[in-house]
């Protein structure tokens, strides 16, 4: 299989691209290319200020917090830089291939003009990562919760 039919492949299975016709997933493959990292390797620098947006198609990624801790890890098919995508803040947190880890990279300027030339693919990638994030803040305060009580 072709590195473009892999990236289109896992395109057309990833949640964040629900709602999208296959000719619309294609589009965005044309923008998209493929990095392979090895163990150790840094994907993803806390602060940094590139956004691109990366999904992973191999392998496990660790992401690791203000504190250097990791607090989550990224498998295949999981997003990362939605938050900069969104936001163009620096990177919120650290990420390191576990493994050998393969992922499908879409520059942040091509997706975002892709996205203004193309209303419909903006509005179901931006709804679809709303809802990454609300599940996220949901999660955030039950944790909160079982903490402190909140009003």
């Amino acid at each position: 299989m072709s590195m473009a039919m892999d990236i289109n492949t896992a395109l057309q299975n990833n949640y964040l691209m629900q709602g999208l016709s296959v000719a619309q997933i294609s589009m965005i493959a044309q923008i998209a290319s493929n990095q392979e990292f090895s163990g150790g390797d840094t994907l993803v620098r806390q602060f940094a200020k590139d956004a691109d947006l990366m999904i992973v198609l191999e392998g496990t990624a660790k992401i690791k917090g203000f504190s250097g801790e990791e607090i989550a890890q990224a498998g295949p098919g999981s997003v990362i830089g939605e938050m900069s995508l969104i936001d163009d803040k620096p990177r919120s947190a650290t990420v390191t291939a576990a493994g050998n880890v393969k992922v499908a990279s879409i520059p942040h300027n091509d997706l975002w003009a892709l996205m203004n030339n193309e209303p419909e693919i903006a509005k179901v990638i931006l709804l679809n990562i709303s809802r990454i994030l609300t599940a996220r803040l949901r999660a955030a305060n039950v944790a909160l919760d079982s903490v402190v009580k909140l009003d």
